[in-house]
């Protein structure tokens, strides 16, 4: 085999290596065929955003029917966050452990793919359940920046809690490790969302307090 010839196969594996390796790296832009904008729950769409689930101004949580997950976008670069989880004992089932946790704050799309959710670090509150715990209920400030490193967006036919032949909107939020969040469906648009300044230094002070 010449040196040209060579040179010839090594440059076509070179860019075949190059290219996706399924359809997906293609399929999931061109999925994207909603806007972000809305409210979307994972699951029976029992967790959601807004008062439905925190009052930041007595601090409560509403607890949820089921856990899951939900995130609201406005097309202005602000979303919310809510999350109701469980953590399960091997030893003994009834001392479980949950937690409910409230966020809200600005993000911004980048040129990678990547989402970063950046949360106003005075609002937000985790509350953390332990039945078996000395102190059965606790409530603290919580702020995490979290990095979506890619997403995308598509129209699900047979979304499991829909009666059959009813489709919805679905989202995949992919962690900073890529591990896929809970699938989510589009739950409310315009989105269910409290105010997006942040609240106990704008809206708080705004009525006097």
């Amino acid at each position: 085999m010449s040196s040209t010839l060579s040179l010839v196969l090594a440059i076509t594996s070179l860019a075949l290596s190059l290219l996706p390796t399924s359809a997906s790296a293609q399929d999931l832009t061109f999925q994207n065929v909603t806007s972000l904008m809305g409210t979307w729950s994972s699951g029976s769409q029992n967790v959601t955003t807004g008062l439905d689930f925190f009052n930041p101004i007595t601090q409560e949580f509403k607890l949820p029917a089921t856990a899951g997950i939900s995130y609201s976008f406005t097309d202005d670069g602000f979303f919310e966050e809510s999350r109701y989880q469980f953590t399960s004992n091997a030893v003994t089932n009834r001392c479980f452990k949950a937690s409910l946790i409230w966020q809200h704050g600005t993000y911004a799309f980048h040129p990678n793919g990547s989402i970063t959710l950046t949360p106003f670090p005075a609002d937000g509150y985790i509350q953390v359940l332990d039945p078996c715990g000395a102190q059965t209920s606790a409530i603290y400030h919580y702020s995490e920046f979290e990095l979506i490193s890619s997403w995308y967006n598509f129209q699900d036919a047979h979304p499991g809690f829909m009666p059959s032949g009813t489709s919805a909107w679905a989202l995949q939020l992919m962690q900073f490790d890529g591990q896929k969040l809970p699938l989510m469906w589009l739950r409310n648009r315009p989105p269910n969302m409290l105010p997006t300044r942040q609240l106990f230094q704008q809206v708080l002070n705004d009525a006097g307090a």
